[in-house]
This record gives C-alpha cells, sequence and structure tokens, in this order.
C-alpha cells in the first residue's frame, strides 16, 4: 500500500481553508439528505436511508484498522475504537435500524457534546487525501448528522430521563475504559492526559482535575442539548 493515500503527512491544520471546507460540504449534504429523506421517503425507507448511511460510517472506522493493519502501523494503545466518537459507529446502526428512540437519545447526548466539539477543535492529523482525513469526517460529521436525521426525520424527541441516563452510563464507560487505559497503557478517552492540540480540555486544568471538570462540563452540554426540546414542549 503506497501513494498519498497511505502516506502519513502531517499537514492538517485546524481553521485553514481545508479545515472549513470539510465542515461547509459536511453541512450541504447533510441539509439535502435531510430534505431528500423528508420529501421522498416514507418511515420506513427513512429507516433503511439511515442504517444506509450509519453503516457507511461503520465501515469507515472499520477501514482505519484494516489498513493500519495492512501497513503494519497497527497500534493497539492509540488504534483501537476505544474513543467516544470511534464506538458510536457501532451503535448509531442499531438506533437507525430499530428506530430505536431509546438508544438514539442516549447516543444524542454524548454524541452532540463530544463529537460535534470534535468538528470545531478537531485532533485531526493528516491532511487530503489520506485515509485518515477522509475517516476522520465521514464518521465525526457522519454521526453528528444522523443524531440530527433522528429528530428531522424519525420525529426522535428527547426527555429529561433521557440526559441522566445519557450522563450515567457516559460514567460507567469511563470507569470501565480507566482499566483498560492501564492494561493496554493507553489514554482511551482521554482519562489519562490530554488530547494534543487545541481542544476544550486545554482550559480545564492539569491532570487528573480535568477529568472532574469535565462533569461540571458534561452538564451544561447536556443542558444544552436537551433546552431545545424542552422549550419546543413546552410552547407547545
Amino acid at each position: 500500500m503506497t501513494g498519498p493515500f497511505f502516506e502519513d503527512n502531517f499537514n492538517f491544520s485546524a481553521y485553514n481553508t481545508e479545515h472549513g471546507i470539510a465542515v461547509a460540504i459536511s453541512i450541504v449534504l447533510g441539509t439535502l439528505f435531510i430534505y431528500f429523506a423528508n420529501t421522498h421517503l416514507n418511515h420506513h425507507q427513512k429507516k433503511v436511508f439511515g442504517t444506509i448511511i450509519a453503516i457507511i460510517v461503520l465501515l469507515s472506522q472499520l477501514m482505519k484498522v484494516y489498513i493500519k493493519m495492512e501497513l503494519g502501523t497497527f497500534d493497539k494503545t492509540i488504534d483501537l475504537p476505544l474513543h467516544l466518537c470511534n464506538m458510536m459507529p457501532f451503535l448509531v446502526p442499531f438506533a437507525m435500524l430499530f428506530a430505536n428512540r431509546q438508544i438514539w437519545a442516549i447516543l444524542f447526548f454524548w454524541i452532540m457534546s463530544g463529537t460535534f466539539q470534535s468538528l470545531i477543535s478537531p485532533t485531526l492529523e493528516h491532511s487530503f487525501p489520506h485515509f485518515e482525513f477522509w475517516r476522520y469526517w465521514v464518521v465525526h460529521c457522519g454521526l453528528v448528522f444522523l443524531m440530527l436525521y433522528g429528530v428531522f426525520c424519525m420525529g426522535f424527541r428527547l426527555t429529561f430521563k433521557d440526559a441522566l441516563w445519557s450522563a450515567l452510563l457516559i460514567n460507567v464507560l469511563a470507569l470501565l475504559m480507566y482499566f483498560v487505559n492501564l492494561g493496554l497503557d493507553s489514554n482511551y478517552l482521554y482519562l489519562m492526559a490530554k488530547p494534543p492540540g487545541t481542544t476544550l480540555y486545554t482550559f480545564l486544568g492539569p491532570w487528573p482535575w480535568y477529568i472532574l471538570s469535565l462533569e461540571g462540563v458534561l452538564v451544561i452540554l447536556f443542558s444544552l442539548c436537551y433546552l431545545p426540546f424542552h422549550l419546543v414542549r413546552q410552547r407547545a
């Protein structure tokens, strides 16, 4: 495997033209997909369409593991799909295929609070046309799109109980991943050290205090996710 699609270039820089174009294209495609689904598909077809998009996102995530194993550069401490954004592609297809509002609701808080931030302050290292460039934007933008697809195409809505369950489960997941990190000497979920670059973590203090700070951030972000649904419900 040779060529610019496989060779690391370390050329990506946040907030440059390439970053802006990737986000802009994702917004346009997401808007067009939602419009198409609402104007041309019935409920069953919407489930199928959402499932197809979710599977594309999942295959993009699996592509990274396969390629790195083929290149002989796979590292279990960084390349397993154990970061939050990389776990979600394995769960979202179930929410779409079975039109399961409960699964979607839990994932909504995680994705719109975490993955969405990855679009604004990406931790991506390699620029176009590297395979990681494609995987990063397909996975992160695809996950955000599927959460919005649940709202605008599937008719899903959030409840306050969803926020509580989502907060509880993310803490259970973090606890499990802490022990995984100890076993692998890894930093999945960024529990052992901050991610590289300038991200939300940058402003939350040193380890391990930033983990406690994240609990407060979680409350704020989850509240912001739930607020539009609460206001619409109150108005109705």
